[in-house]
């Protein structure tokens, strides 16, 4: 029984641990997978992320932060700047 027992506290010891392992290693930390992209003037291309507003293109760059302040491609490859930038051209109508 004591076998039994202690086999039990491993495994669920070993589960605790590799949950808080898969929850680090996993996590993104502003959820840049989500924000509002939007168009400002006459082409700034801007995106709010976290509520907080950065900028997507050069004309947007006077007045926000630049993107690549939170973003990078090797913390996120995923993401395509260019991408972005012709979907928010095409919202400032260009």
């Amino acid at each position: 029984m004591r076998v039994f027992i202690e086999t039990i506290v491993l495994l669920v010891i070993g589960a605790i641990i590799f949950s808080i392992v898969f929850v680090v290693v996993d996590a993104k930390p502003l959820g840049l997978e989500y924000g509002e992209l939007r168009c400002e003037g006459s082409g700034a291309v801007v995106i709010n992320i976290g509520g907080k507003d950065y900028a997507v293109n050069g004309m947007a760059t006077p007045r926000f932060p630049p993107i690549q302040g939170i973003w990078n491609e090797a913390t996120y490859p995923e993401i395509d700047i260019g991408r972005l930038v012709v979907r928010g051209l095409t919202l400032c109508k260009w």
